[in-house]
């Protein structure tokens, strides 16, 4: 457990990241001056100091898996830090709008590759009983890291930006020196550089008993049937083998941005300022609580009822939510405002709470679970950067599709997709709960060999042959 708290750091570290730009919105743009206003920026350029993260996402998730098969995950780890540190102390000195980009694409470029190293570190050195539990603490820790963003940028905390900035280099630090001094490495990668009493010595840390050789023989089966192979490449992802664990990979990641979860969170300040909030702190908190409060029950619930039960509820609540938002838009300016309260801060609530118990943790979760140990990070590379490269599609767009067909239109869209994401996880996405890593290889390989039998075309008759 102590492993993982602290490998979790990382995604803590980003979510303050992510979190960073709401609370010091009013600084960087001169309305509130309480703290100086020593860079004053316009509106577009905020919107491009918080967006640009994604960018840096895109490019940390492509480095970090092909980082981590060559040197491991926690020198991963220590390499993501350096982009985190420069990142942070280069937005806390920032004197222009451009230090500002540079600053926030490093700390995108150091969430990316914890956002691949973090969810496959924990699933290989978690039991498998526990497995769900402990990897759906990356996803807790990163609304964790965006609450405190909120936190400390309250005006009671009396923090300028610069100083917000200085705050994210702390746990930056800490998993740094965890990384270096404190962090054993997975017996997956131990075993798979033939360092297997190196592996056996880390199980039976982890495990906390010697009784490891099961669990120890299961893994080097696992590693010695690709032992000799060269690392994985782009062209063995597409493999027929390998072609239902990256259509589920980078389907569920893509479904995951493009429910329009960022759109929710971007409208929940004006429709709590419609319920009569108007402190945008005080509504972030909300949204923040929430999220935190949600994922803690979902780490409870994951290992119990399973993946795909957590997603089906979740698609199926987070789509109803959806539709609701959708008839508040549409029909705000018909309806008496105390309904339109109800209907819209009900909606907002209803759809966070059910993105954080499924949509917001499973993804990962599932992620390190469905790929083999010699092809897990670059597939994981490309599973992240497709959730970064969505993110980045719906960020962009979003607005844009709004002014075409309204928000009404828009978040309509979001019901249908988030439709569609039920039946293709009905469809596509086995249950993982309770195997080991290895026996859910053994599944999809067994799934393998029976879609290539179904596939050969049987033999004709030698008169029809004539």
């Amino acid at each position: 457990l102590m492993s993982v708290l602290l490998a979790t750091l990382g995604p803590l570290t980003f979510g303050f990241s992510l979190g960073y730009t709401s609370p010091v919105s009013q600084q960087l743009t001169g309305v509130d001056c309480s703290n100086g206003c020593s860079l004053i920026l316009s509106a577009s350029e905020l919107a491009s100091v918080g967006a640009v993260v994604n960018i840096g996402g895109m490019i940390g998730s492509s480095l970090g898996g092909l980082v981590a098969d060559r040197v491991g995950g926690t020198r991963t780890m220590v390499l993501a830090c350096v982009p985190f540190m420069i990142g942070f102390l280069g937005t806390a000195s920032a004197v222009s709008y451009w230090m500002l980009v540079v600053g926030r694409v490093l700390c995108g470029v150091g969430g990316g590759m914890v956002s691949v190293m973090t969810p496959v570190y924990i699933a290989e050195i978690a039991p498998t009983r526990l497995r769900g539990m402990l990897g759906s603490m990356h996803q807790l820790a990163a609304v964790i890291g965006i609450l405190l963003s909120y936190v400390l940028g309250l005006r009671a905390f009396e923090l300028g930006w610069s100083s917000l900035a200085l705050v994210g280099v702390a746990p930056t630090m800490i998993l740094l020196l965890s990384a270096l001094l404190v962090l054993p490495e997975t017996p997956r990668w131990l075993c798979a550089v033939s360092r297997q009493d190196d592996a056996q010595r880390v199980l039976r840390r982890l495990r906390g008993t010697s009784n490891v050789s099961a669990e120890l023989t299961r893994v080097q089966q696992a590693v010695s049937a690709h032992a000799g192979e060269p690392k994985a490449t782009l062209a063995d992802l597409l493999a027929p083998e390998m072609r239902m664990q990256m259509c589920i990979g980078c389907g569920m990641h893509a479904l995951q941005q493009f429910s329009g979860v960022n759109a929710v969170i971007f409208f929940s300040s004006d429709i709590l300022k419609q319920a009569g909030i108007e402190n945008s702190d005080v509504g972030a908190l909300a949204v923040g609580v929430v999220q935190v409060a949600a994922t803690l029950v979902c780490c409870q619930l994951v290992d119990r009822a399973g993946r795909r039960t957590l997603i089906f509820g979740s698609s199926a609540g987070m789509a109803v939510s959806a539709l609701l938002l959708s008839l508040y838009f549409h029909f705000k300016e018909d309806i008496s405002s105390e309904l339109a309260s109800v209907l819209s801060v009900g909606s907002l609530l209803m759809y966070m709470i059910m993105f954080s118990l499924g949509f917001g943790a499973v993804p990962w979760i599932l992620m390190p679970e469905i790929f083999p140990a010699h092809a897990r990070g670059l597939a994981s590379s490309i599973a992240t950067l497709t959730s970064w490269s969505c993110s980045f599609i719906v960020t962009s767009t979003f607005q844009s599709l709004m002014d075409a067909i309204t928000p009404a239109g828009a978040f309509l869209c979001c019901a249908v997709e988030l439709m569609l994401a039920f039946l293709f996880v009905w469809k596509f996405v086995p249950e993982t709960k309770g195997l080991a890593l290895e026996e859910i290889q053994a599944h999809f390989k067994k799934r393998s060999k029976s879609r290539k039998s179904s596939s050969i075309p049987r033999s004709r008759p030698q008169s029809e042959a004539l």
